[in-house]
């Protein structure tokens, strides 16, 4: 499997799915009324496993089993900027280039409202980290430039002031 099981996006499924208690819960795994009463099993097995036949051993199961793996999603391209923006739930977010690392402003552009616990040397994990802490991001990233701006001089100032 190649998403995490407490990711944002399973977070956002469970969500979705207590909005919406009316459906029922499908599963794609046979339940215990699938499978027949006098089911066959391998000679000297404990506990078996249920191969849509036979109940087997773990390992000759484990052997046999198909794996079933989600796509990764692609990667968004994202531009070459010193500066990000966006509405995460309903606080303005800003990722901004100090280096080699990012640094997260939220509410405002202003030297105060700087996320001190918070730098990292990956835009991604940054994004992710904004939309874990205030809500997914609503239209998405946008690259900004620095220059002609307000505010940009407090952003472009010595972190360590």
């Amino acid at each position: 499997m190649s998403a995490a099981t407490y990711s944002l996006e399973a977070w956002r499924r469970f969500r979705e799915r207590k909005e919406r208690p009316q459906e029922p819960h499908v599963s794609a795994s046979p339940s215990l009324a699938d499978i027949p009463a006098d089911a066959e099993m391998d000679d000297g097995i404990v506990i078996g496993f249920w191969n849509d036949e036979r109940f087997v051993s773990w390992e000759k199961w484990l052997a046999t089993a198909p794996l079933v793996v989600d796509a990764a999603p692609k990667p968004a391209s994202l531009v070459d900027a010193p500066l990000y923006s966006a509405k995460c739930g309903g606080t303005a977010v800003w990722l901004a280039k100090d280096g080699d690392r990012w640094l997260m402003f939220a509410g405002s552009r202003k030297a105060g409202s700087r996320r001190r616990d918070f730098a990292s040397p990956f835009l991604e994990h940054a994004m992710r980290t904004a939309e874990a802490w205030y809500g997914p991001a609503s239209g998405g990233w946008r690259p900004e430039s620095r220059t002609g701006q307000a505010g940009t001089e407090v952003l472009d100032a010595d972190p360590a002031e």
